[in-house]
């Protein structure tokens, strides 16, 4: 058996206490006993609710704790956190103060950006405050109250109101207004259960009247359809007919604007005022000639002899 002497027992014990002290003291402020741990800093306005020891999580899980918190000489509250050595943090990330919950306490919630540079080992973080809910509701509580007190107040006003309104009579009527809408719906709800045979018979006459049109609709179907070509045809033959009267009509619209220009004989005739005024004359002459000859025929005939005229 080895004998050690009391300076060695009391060496070995004092060592002993040393690394339980330390693996405690490290277990109590949740770093990491065996793994390398990085420390990264940030800043915020107000750190109320975050003292050491504070959880740091990253989308929900914990990474690491808060491992001091202290005040600036700009009065802001700096924190440092101590977050495993396998989380890496990239630049440009955001710590956010918060409440995860009504109960818990306040924690360190890091928000990662994009980029692809990290945070190095003693390097700092933008931070944000977020208030919680009840620090909300806290700040509003006297604007809160307000609003619930006025509501209220308005609510008993309108039950005053009503309570009002719905006096004994008014009460009475609604009531007997009610009374007349059951009575009524039982009436209508009987006259339909004795009728029911009725209605079934008008509905089933209405389905044999839609089948029977749907039948004669399909066997008139071929003569509708000759009856729509015959249709089609007369239109076409319509159409045919109302492009020769276009063409007709052209015609006689461009003889008409001949005539009324003066082109050929006709148009003449029509647009020559002396020509019509030399065949009224030759008429009127003609006319005298005629009635000479049948008032003395000879004044015309004793130049001619007989033989010269057979």
């Amino acid at each position: 058996m080895l004998n050690l002497s009391n300076e060695v027992k009391v060496g070995i014990t004092v060592l002993l206490a040393f690394l339980v002290a330390v693996v405690g003291f490290r277990f109590m402020r949740d770093v990491p006993i065996f793994r390398q741990t990085v420390e990264i800093s940030t800043t915020f306005d107000r750190g109320d609710g975050i003292s050491r020891g504070s959880i740091v999580y990253v989308r929900g899980v914990k990474v690491g704790s808060v491992r001091s918190v202290s005040l600036t000489p700009e009065n802001s509250v700096r924190v440092v956190m101590q977050l495993d050595g396998t989380t890496r943090v990239p630049k440009g990330s955001v710590a956010q103060l918060t409440s995860l919950g009504i109960v818990e306490g306040k924690s360190i919630v890091i928000r990662f950006s994009d980029s692809d540079e990290y945070v190095e080992f003693g390097e700092s973080i933008e931070g944000v405050y977020v208030e919680s809910m009840t620090e909300v509701l806290g700040s509003r509580s006297e604007e809160i109250a307000g609003d619930v007190s006025e509501s209220l107040s308005e609510l008993n006003t309108f039950l005053r109101q009503l309570n009002i309104a719905f006096d004994d009579e008014t009460r009475v009527t609604v009531s007997e207004t009610l009374e007349s809408a059951s009575r009524t719906t039982k009436q209508i709800a009987s006259i339909l259960e004795d009728k029911q045979s009725e209605i079934d018979s008008a509905i089933d006459a209405g389905s044999r009247m839609l089948s029977q049109l749907d039948t004669l609709a399909t066997d008139s179907r071929p003569q509708i359809e000759s009856i729509m070509a015959a249709i089609e045809e007369n239109v076409n033959e319509l159409e045919t007919v109302r492009k020769e009267l276009e063409i007709a009509t052209s015609n006689l619209n461009e003889i008409l604007e001949k005539i009324n220009s003066g082109e050929g004989t006709l148009g003449k005739l029509v647009n020559d005022p002396a020509l019509y005024e030399n065949l009224n004359s030759l008429t009127e002459e003609m006319n005298e000639l005629v009635k000479g000859i049948n008032e003395n025929p000879g004044r015309y005939l004793r130049h001619m002899s007989i033989i010269d005229l057979f």
